[in-house]
């Protein structure tokens, strides 16, 4: 009986964890929120819209799992004011493997990438940017 209830908890568990990575791989920019573009931060919320690739123009938005300037994970190359910003509607990109994301650490703007150290990922997504300071 107990190794029964052992099992069922494992089971939860692997499950739980399995879901946990899915909505984060599915999460648009940094969960906290918070995204540079021309070194200015944005606050941001997800939303579980996703869009399709021919649906119009898109901003590109770059991740890296490091982090930029104050840890924030993702850049963008526009936003409302700053360049030709699309509304919200986002491209991703992620750093590619084996490129040190340490050299972004003090990354605020898409002028500060090498935009050959990313690589796209399929993901378009819709999301909106409000000036946070």
């Amino acid at each position: 009986m107990r190794s029964n209830w052992i099992r069922f908890l494992a089971v939860g568990c692997v499950l739980s964890i399995a879901a946990a990575v899915a909505v984060t791989r599915a999460a648009p920019p940094d969960q906290r929120g918070l995204i540079w573009a021309g070194c200015e931060v944005y606050n941001t919320f997800g939303t579980p819209a996703n869009v399709s690739p021919g649906a119009g123009n898109f901003d590109a938005l770059y991740k890296s799992p490091a982090g930029f300037r104050d840890g924030i994970g993702a850049i963008s190359d526009a936003a409302p004011g700053y360049g030709r910003y699309n509304g919200g509607r986002w491209q991703e990109f992620v750093l590619k493997p084996g490129v040190d994301g340490g050299k972004y650490a003090n990354a605020c703007g898409v002028e500060d990438l090498d935009l050959n150290d990313f690589q796209a990922t399929g993901v378009y997504f819709s999301c909106p940017l409000h000036k946070t300071r």
